[in-house]
């Protein structure tokens, strides 16, 4: 079965009043990536090559990001979208070039449902809200614009929508039947909910129409390194930082246990360095390349599960190693083994 290949997509390339507030004026994602320095022998950072350090509000980035995607093997983009409640959205601008009649953006939208934190003083930043059936509504007409899009993607006739904390939502039951309402008032057969972080402990679990589970991608930790891993991020303990561990290891046999559950969405994951984010604090994983990208890609291929969905984390978040944009290590190697994979 081939496969739907599905990338998520960070907007976070632009100026925004509240990011300039926090941080310093003029800041981007792109500021931790000009300020970083190796800290250790032999350390290296992927940069921008083809595309630059862009900027998202310039509406031919994303048209040349997705050109770039779907000649390897790519369906889409998945963004990433914010609504805190009452309103309150941040990283929206870019999103709007989706809906000018000429864009040839295939995506759908991820509600990163969290708070924002400084993560360096555990600030709150911004909170995430649950305001109940009323917000709800205000929410979906917000996005309604999207889901009206031709190139929206779709299951079926249903809206795919990824969430990313979703036992965090109180009352999902009430958000899925009054979504599904309104979807299906406005030509659609409801929507097709996936649950990022699969948790059988999430209450009405069973409501969602496929689960992921992103963070396998660190349960072949050992016991000495999740404690290791604990002091560096949430103890200060940053001597003994960043945490390094091997990639190979880490992807091998991730979803073994998951994919024979028929709604499982395995997650390609395309790299990890947290340090340009949280300096000595960070994570990051070592032994990165085409060869070792490419086994962890062809097991996820391989493995046999019901569902026609891959996501991959992520198209561009720069600032975590975890991108399949060109780059000036790998140019577009990495890329191309999604292609060969998903038999293009």
């Amino acid at each position: 079965m081939k496969k739907r290949v599905i990338a998520y997509h960070l907007p976070q390339f632009h100026e925004i009043k509240e990011n300039n507030e926090w941080w310093g004026e003029g800041y981007t994602e792109w500021t931790a990536i000009k300020k970083w320095k190796p800290y250790f022998k032999g350390h290296q950072l992927r940069r921008p090559s083809e595309l630059g350090y862009y900027n998202l509000l310039d509406s031919e980035i994303l048209e040349k990001q997705y050109k770039i995607a779907s000649q390897n093997g790519i369906e889409g983009f998945c963004f990433w979208t914010y609504w805190f409640g009452n309103g309150e959205r941040l990283l929206e601008k870019p999103l709007e070039h989706l809906l000018k009649a000429d864009s040839q953006v295939k995506y759908c939208l991820a509600w990163a449902n969290h708070s924002w934190f400084d993560k360096s003083k555990w600030r709150l930043l911004k909170e995430q809200k649950y305001l109940g059936k009323e917000d709800y509504v205000k929410f979906f007409n917000e996005l309604l614009p999207h889901f009206k899009n031709p190139n929206y993607l779709k299951k079926d006739n249903k809206l795919i929508l990824s969430i990313f904390m979703a036992k965090d939502i109180p009352d999902f039951n009430l958000f899925r039947s009054t979504w599904n309402e309104l979807a299906k008032k406005n030509g659609f057969d409801g929507f097709y909910f996936i649950s990022d972080q699969y948790d059988l402990t999430i209450k009405d679990i069973e409501l969602f129409d496929g689960y992921a589970h992103s963070p396998a991608m660190f349960s072949n930790r050992n016991l000495l390194e999740k404690i290791i891993e604990r002091l560096v991020r949430y103890h200060n303990a940053t001597f003994l930082g960043p945490v390094r561990y091997s990639y190979r290891k880490l992807m091998k046999g991730i979803y073994n246990k998951y994919a024979k559950n028929e709604k499982f969405i395995p997650t390609i994951f395309s790299g990890w360095d947290t340090t340009p984010r949280h300096a000595n604090r960070g994570v990051m994983l070592n032994g990165f390349g085409v060869e070792t990208f490419q086994e962890h890609v062809k097991e996820v291929f391989s493995l046999d599960t019901k569902s026609d969905f891959i996501f991959i984390k992520s198209w561009n978040e720069w600032a975590e190693g975890n991108l399949l944009e060109p780059d000036d290590v790998f140019g577009n190697k990495i890329l191309e083994v999604i292609k060969r994979e998903n038999g293009l």
